[in-house]
């Protein structure tokens, strides 16, 4: 049952909600805030009895057309990644859960890369954007003590150590991590475990698996895989990547095959390919997966829907559910935990 509209923001691609979840940020993709040449974050605030927003508040994200936007483990500081800047922003929170001026900004940086994967599936025709760098998700690790970016457009991983006292990215023993030419870093997602780190590459439609030192910030790759049947021929262009909270099984989105790829996860955090749900909708941008486990949705951008699945606990497979909700253009969604 939809609950409300909330109109006030122009192209809303991406949400974060705070640790507390008392407040939402929301990145407006845009590149003329305020007439500035720079992108917008809007914090809302969540009403805890009748989950209503409203709007608090709007600062620049620091550089043009914002992709991502997550929350400090703390909820005190606001990563944004800059798409369209190729830039990483920090931003403090106030004691009303408002922005303020960016505490640091980072520039990405790097030779320019081939606008299609070297190891490409046969077939592709979808190209990336590789004229420049162009910063696609940037987050903090389990522990806060270090910050992660893509960079899709350099092909580039950034990690940065957190200086939490100055809201200030400091480089990493090991501050970048370079992925296979054309491929695209576009999202990841840590195991629960703190000691895996899944890279999902969006041209080349290829997860890569690596050890992760939390003490250090430093990463160890150990395999890569295709997201994509055996044999696929034609254009793809990954977009997801999630886990299940029990660590036992990763999922991917699969855009122009209109699919979520399964992965079983082993111990040691290799990855073991399991099955593939379709869809029932066309391009899934993102998915979400509900704090109980039980059910993944998929945000189908150019079909308007989003639609569900419910999830095997015993072996990660996802049974459609039947239901599509009605949404224009879904980018994005996130869930609220119950109190």
């Amino acid at each position: 049952m939809q609950m409300q509209v909330v109109d006030d923001i122009r192209n809303p691609s991406w949400l974060a909600v705070n640790p507390a979840q008392t407040r939402l940020y929301a990145i407006s993709e845009i590149d003329n805030f305020q007439g500035t040449h720079s992108g917008a974050v809007v914090t809302y605030a969540i009403d805890p009895a009748s989950m209503q927003l409203s709007r608090l508040g709007a600062m620049s994200s620091a550089g043009t057309t914002p992709a991502h936007v997550s929350v400090h483990p703390s909820g005190k500081f606001v990563f944004v990644a800059n798409y369209g800047g190729g830039s990483a922003a920090v931003f403090p929170v106030g004691a009303d859960g408002t922005l303020g001026e960016a505490s640091d900004v980072r520039p990405s940086v790097g030779p320019r890369h081939h606008a299609r994967a070297i190891d490409d599936p046969p077939g592709q025709f979808a190209v990336s954007d590789h004229d420049s760098p162009h910063l696609h998700m940037i987050a903090p690790d389990p522990t806060g003590q270090f910050v992660v970016a893509n960079d899709a457009g350099l092909d580039l991983t950034l990690i940065w150590r957190f200086d939490a006292q100055a809201g200030r990215l400091l480089p990493a023993d090991a501050p970048v991590l370079t992925a296979p030419s054309g491929s695209a870093p576009r999202h990841f997602v840590f195991h629960p475990n703190g000691k895996f780190f899944y890279n999902l590459y969006e041209h080349d439609a290829k997860v890569a698996v690596y050890d992760y030192d939390g003490t250090r910030g430093a990463m160890r790759l150990k395999q890569s895989l295709s997201t994509l049947p055996p044999h696929f021929a034609g254009s793809n262009l990954a977009s997801e990547i999630l886990i299940s909270p029990d660590g036992r099984f990763l999922y991917v989105g699969n855009r122009l095959h209109g699919t979520i790829a399964i992965f079983t996860i082993g111990e040691n955090g290799e990855l073991r390919t399991n099955s593939e749900a379709w869809t029932h909708a066309d391009s899934p941008r993102s998915a979400a997966i509900d704090p109980s486990g039980e059910l993944i949705f998929s945000c189908n951008q150019k079909s308007d829907s989003i639609t569900s699945f419910r999830i095997n606990p015993a072996t990660g497979v996802l049974s459609f559910t039947g239901r599509y909700e009605p949404v224009g253009s879904p980018a994005v969604m996130v869930i609220l935990k119950p109190r």
